[in-house]
């Protein structure tokens, strides 16, 4: 009995541990931004606004997580479907380039890339170098 205990106590442990770590949130409507350590509150307010207002949130619920890497904030973007290997063709990489150049204007006030994840927040797509 205290065998099969401590087994369940461990596998949940195990499964805790596994999972993403999200960080702090913030709401608006159907958008959920996740912040790090390193993004402050006021900026994830801020993304999500211009994330909304610039008609970027839709019918279905959106979720995102802003994280740093250096000087660079990351925009974590989560899927929904699934695309592991596909290059985005380049209008698609000229628009997220422009979103990016936005978003260090008029948000950030540094350096950002979008980066498109699974559920897991593990990059899916390869983005060319223009």
């Amino acid at each position: 009995m205290r065998r099969n205990v401590f087994l369940i106590v461990l596998a949940l442990l195990t499964l805790i541990a596994c999972q993403p770590k999200m960080g702090s949130r913030v709401d608006t409507g159907n958008l959920s931004v996740f912040f790090l350590q390193g993004v402050d509150k006021e900026k994830a307010i801020a993304f999500a606004e211009y994330w909304r207002d610039n008609g970027f949130v839709g019918e279905r619920k959106q979720t995102i997580q802003l994280d740093r890497d250096g000087e660079v904030i990351l925009v974590k973007l989560i899927e929904n479907e699934r695309f592991y290997e596909e290059l985005i063709n380049i209008s698609e990489e000229a628009m997220l380039q422009q979103i990016e150049r936005d978003l260090k204007r008029n948000v950030f006030q540094q350096e950002v890339e979008i980066v498109i994840t699974d559920n897991t927040l593990r990059p899916l797509l390869k983005r060319k170098n223009i």
